[in-house]
């Protein structure tokens, strides 16, 4: 008889599920306390917004038959959860830290202008998260890659009225990062890619705060050994020369974005000249749209780049 005998199909397959449940266990305890720790760090305990978790089960179900997959920085996925369509994101980016993103976004999750949590899976090795499902395009794509869309969605997505409001919106919810929490929270990647433009609503949603940072209490600014960015034309120079993190790098980050608003150019700040430049460097729909008559919005939003980008003497 064979020594394997006595086992069974059945038996096998027991095993591994068992051995899978204890590696799913392993992992939801691992990633729980950080998460827990995330939460306390950022507001004393007194959490606005619970967070719902979803089983490994449970989303590997949501995402069984899909076919809708976005490739950013890191993988989102369609599926339904709930009887709801959701967005599901895979962690692909080794550097970043996936549970202060999910404590971060939840306690945000109430701002229109934030992609909102859904709930999350700690029972992978890397946390997955679980955002609302937005029919929604990437800023940077609508600004850099042209000739990837409908022309008369971009044209709407990007009409004037809307560009402004964008900056508004992202503007507001970085506001919302450096006032409302225990201490002021530095986005650090305020970037076109992490903007998700509402194709219904053309609301502004950002999302990924897996970069984000928060300043010890009392103080101004920390110094990080490993700088991260993940768009380095966005990158506040005192930041990227001497590794200190203040404000002033989500600050410098927004005028960079609203710069790309008002030219559609992946640019950074280097080349910035007078008042004249914008004229030349505007983005052709603006002037399409509406002409030489809004020559002094975009003067006045091109003053407003040049202070956000300002750096210290």
């Amino acid at each position: 008889m064979p020594i394997f005998s006595g086992f069974t199909r059945k038996t096998l397959f027991s095993s591994a599920s068992a051995e899978r449940r204890k590696k799913e266990h392993d992992c939801y305890l691992k990633n729980g306390s950080c998460v827990l720790e995330e939460l306390l760090a950022l507001c004393d305990g007194n959490c606005r917004i619970p967070i719902h978790y979803f089983s490994a089960m449970e989303i590997e179900n949501a995402i069984k038959h899909s076919k809708s997959r976005i490739d950013l920085s890191d993988v989102y996925i369609t599926g339904s959860l709930e009887n709801r369509l959701v967005l599901v994101r895979f962690n692909r980016c080794g550097f970043n830290n996936i549970h202060r993103d999910i404590a971060i976004t939840a306690q945000m999750s109430h701002l229109k202008n934030v992609l909102r949590l859904v709930g999350c899976c700690l029972e992978f090795e890397e946390p997955v998260m679980v955002y609302e499902y937005v029919e929604g395009i990437p800023l940077s794509y609508l600004l850099f890659r042209k000739g990837n869309h409908d022309d008369q969605t971009r044209k709407s997505l990007l009409s004037w009225g809307n560009r402004l409001r964008i900056a508004n919106e992202v503007a507001s919810a970085i506001v919302f990062l450096h006032t409302e929490f225990t201490t002021p929270i530095i986005y650090k990647d305020l970037n076109p890619s992490n903007v998700i433009i509402d194709e219904n609503r053309g609301v502004a949603k950002i999302l990924d705060f897996s970069l984000s940072i928060s300043l010890p209490p009392g103080k101004l600014e920390v110094v990080k050994d490993i700088i991260t960015s993940r768009y380095g034309c966005g990158l506040a120079p005192e930041y990227a020369i001497s590794a200190i993190v203040t404000q002033k790098a989500d600050v410098y980050s927004f005028g960079v974005v609203l710069l790309q608003l008002l030219t559609g150019e992946k640019m950074s700040t280097q080349n910035i000249e007078d008042r004249e430049y914008i004229m030349y460097r505007a983005d052709s729909a603006i002037l399409e749209e509406h002409g030489i008559e809004i020559r002094q919005q975009l003067e006045d939003c091109w003053d407003l780049v040049k202070k956000c980008t300002k750096s210290k003497r």
